[in-house]
C-alpha cells in the first residue's frame, strides 16, 4: 500500500465517508489507491474550487460528520484560507489536507516535473494557516501518516474544536506504507466544584439575570441542557438564533436591555455585548471551553467567575443548586408577548409595501421550512427554528461560505437546504462551483439572492463612524453606483431554476417555484436595511 492509501484507509477507519477534493498535480498517488482501494476509502467529491470545497467540508462538520477537505498545495491552500479562518472561529471541526511540491528535482518517480513546482515551495507553507489552525503538520515519511492523521482528528475534534492543517509531499504519497491504528480520544474541559457553587450562589442572589450566547446550540448535547435550565429556572435567553440555534422555547426573547441585567451569564460567545453600544454593569459569569479567547489579540470583556467548561457539564450540574424562579418567568413571557406583537404588525405592514423590504423576504424564507445558511441579511426572528435548522453569521467573517457549507450539509443529511446571500457574497461564494457540486451529486439546495444593488457594508460603516458623512452625501463610496445584473441567471446553464423578482406580488408564485427545484436561484430586489424600520 502507497503512503496516498494509508492516508484513505486510515481516514475511512476513523469514520470519515468523503473527501471533497480539489484535485491537482499533488494528487496521484490518491487518485491510483482510490482506485485499487474501491469501498475502502472515502468516496472523492470532486468540488472546483477551494472556497467551495472547503466549504462543503465545513458545512459537513455542522451535520455532525468530520469535513475533510483536500486542497493543491500553497495555491489551493491560499484559496481555502477565509474559509479554515471562518472554522476556527466558528468552532468547527475540519481537516485540510494539502499536497505539497516535489521537494526532489530528480531521481524519484515523484520528482518535479512542473515549472510551477519550483515557484509553488514555500518556505513555510504551514505559515500561510498557523494563526487560524489548532495544529499544522508536514509528513515527511510514510511511517508518520498514521500518527499524524490520529492526532489531527484528536485534536481537531477536541474542545474548542478547529481545523488542522495535513502537508503531504508528493514523494510520501506514493512511498510504501503501512496503516496502524492509534487510539486518540478527543478530549473537552469540565467546571470546578467551587465555581459551580459560586455560579449558583450568583444566579440565587440576582434578580435580573440574563443568558447571553452565540454558539451554545452548535452542539445537540448543549443545547439540550442550556435549554433545560433556563426552563426550569425561568432566565431569558438573548440571540436565541446566532451563529446557530442556541434555544427554542418560551424563555427566548429577541430584545434585552441589558444595561438592566445583575447578571449576565455568558456562554460560547466571544462577543457578548458590543461596548461601543451597550453598557453592563452587572455581574458576568462566563461558560466556555476557552472562556478567556486567548487567541484573540486584544480582550478585556470582563468576567467576575470564568468557567471553563462546556456548558452541558456546566448546565447539568448548576441546574439542581438553583430554585425555580416564577417571577422571572412571568416578566420574561410578558415581553416576549410584546416582541411576538410587535412581530405581528411588522409582518402585516410588510405585506402593504410597494417594494420588497428585506424583512418580507426573510418572512417568506422562513416559510419554507428549509435549512438556512445565512450570510448577512437574512432576519432569523421570522422563521420558526428547531435545533439544526440554522446556520450564519460566522464571526471571522470572511464572505462566500454559505452555498458551499448549504451543500455539503446536505449531502451529509439528505436534506433541503437555501442560503441567503447577498449580492456581493453571492459572487464571493463562486457559484459556478457550487452549481456543478449541487447537480453533480443531486442534492437539493436553494439560493435567495437579496438584491439591494450597492455595496451595503461599506454604507453602513460611514453611517457608524461618521454622524455626518461628506462621501455618502455625495454618493462617493464602493458600490455607491452599482449596476444591477442578473448575476443568478448562471444556473440556468446546469438545469436549474432562476427567476429575478423586483415586486413583492411576485414572492408568493416565485417561492412556490423556487421550493419546487432541487437547483435554484431567486434573485430579489429589494431595498436597503432602514434603521427605523428595526424593532429588535
Amino acid at each position: 500500500m502507497l503512503g496516498a492509501g494509508v492516508v484513505l484507509k486510515g481516514l475511512k477507519e476513523m469514520g470519515v465517508d468523503r473527501l471533497f477534493i480539489v484535485s491537482g498535480t499533488d494528487y496521484p498517488g490518491f487518485i491510483e489507491e482510490k482506485v485499487r482501494m474501491k469501498e475502502g476509502a472515502p468516496d472523492f467529491v470532486v468540488v472546483p474550487h477551494e472556497i467551495t470545497a472547503a466549504s462543503a467540508a465545513m458545512g459537513y462538520s455542522m451535520a455532525g460528520k468530520l469535513g475533510v477537505v483536500a486542497v493543491h498545495t500553497t495555491p489551493g491552500t491560499a484559496n481555502a484560507l477565509g474559509i479554515i479562518a471562518n472554522a476556527f472561529y466558528a468552532r468547527q471541526p475540519l481537516l485540510v489536507v494539502a499536497g505539497r511540491s516535489p521537494y526532489t528535482e530528480e531521481g524519484h518517480p515523484a520528482s518535479r516535473s512542473l515549472r510551477s513546482q519550483w515557484a509553488q515551495e514555500f518556505t513555510d507553507q504551514g505559515g500561510l494557516v498557523r494563526q487560524v489552525v489548532k495544529w499544522d503538520f508536514e509528513v515527511r515519511r510514510a511511517e508518520q501518516i498514521a500518527g499524524a492523521l490520529a492526532r489531527a482528528v484528536h485534536l481537531s475534534e477536541s474542545e474548542p474544536r478547529g481545523p488542522v492543517y495535513l502537508v503531504f509531499p508528493r514523494e510520501v504519497t506514493v512511498e510504501e506504507g503501512k496503516w496502524r491504528k492509534v487510539n486518540m480520544s478527543p478530549y473537552e474541559p469540565g467546571p470546578r466544584e467551587e465555581d459551580l457553587r459560586k455560579a449558583a450562589k450568583m444566579i440565587e442572589e440576582s434578580e435580573n439575570p440574563v443568558i447571553v450566547t452565540w454558539r451554545a446550540g452548535r452542539r445537540k448535547e448543549w443545547f439540550d441542557s442550556m435549554k433545560y435550565f433556563a426552563d426550569t429556572v425561568g432566565v431569558p435567553v438573548v440571540n436565541y438564533v446566532g451563529e446557530t440555534v442556541n434555544y427554542a422555547g418560551d424563555m427566548g426573547l429577541d430584545q434585552f436591555d441589558l444595561s438592566s441585567a445583575d447578571l449576565v451569564i455568558a456562554v460560547e460567545t466571544e462577543v457578548p455585548w458590543p461596548p461601543k453600544k451597550v453598557k453592563v454593569g452587572g455581574k458576568v459569569i462566563k461558560v466556555d471551553v476557552d472562556p478567556g479567547y486567548s487567541r484573540i489579540s486584544f480582550y478585556d470583556f470582563p468576567c467576575d467567575l470564568c468557567v471553563m467548561s462546556n456548558p452541558k457539564d456546566f448546565f447539568d450540574r448548576v441546574t439542581p443548586l438553583v430554585s425555580r424562579k416564577e417571577e422571572w418567568r412571568a416578566k420574561v413571557m410578558e415581553m416576549r408577548g410584546e416582541q411576538e406583537r410587535k412581530k405581528e404588525e411588522r409582518a402585516k405592514a410588510l405585506a402593504k409595501e410597494k417594494k420588497v423590504k428585506p424583512d418580507l423576504l426573510s418572512w417568506y424564507v422562513g416559510r419554507m421550512g428549509l435549512t438556512v445558511f445565512n450570510e448577512y441579511p437574512f432576519n432569523f426572528h421570522f422563521g420558526n427554528f428547531s435545533w439544526g435548522q440554522y446556520f450564519g453569521d460566522i464571526t471571522f467573517g470572511h464572505l462566500g461560505w454559505t452555498m458551499g457549507a448549504s451543500f455539503g450539509y446536505s449531502l451529509a443529511t439528505v436534506k433541503a437546504t437555501v442560503a441567503t446571500v447577498g449580492d456581493g457574497s453571492f459572487i464571493f461564494g463562486v457559484p459556478e462551483a457550487f452549481y456543478y457540486a449541487v447537480r453533480t451529486y443531486e442534492t437539493d439546495c436553494k439560493v435567495v439572492i437579496y438584491d439591494n444593488g450597492g455595496w451595503l457594508a461599506s454604507e453602513e460603516a460611514l453611517d457608524d463612524v461618521f454622524q455626518e458623512s461628506v462621501a455618502k452625501e455625495r454618493g462617493e463610496f464602493p458600490g455607491a453606483e452599482m449596476r444591477r445584473y442578473n448575476s443568478g441567471e448562471g444556473v440556468k446553464a446546469y438545469g436549474g431554476y432562476y427567476k429575478l423578482v423586483e415586486s413583492p406580488w411576485e414572492l408568493e408564485e416565485a417561492f412556490s417555484e423556487l421550493k419546487g427545484s432541487r437547483l435554484g436561484v431567486l434573485q430579489v430586489v429589494t431595498e436597503k436595511r432602514d434603521p427605523e424600520d428595526e424593532i429588535y
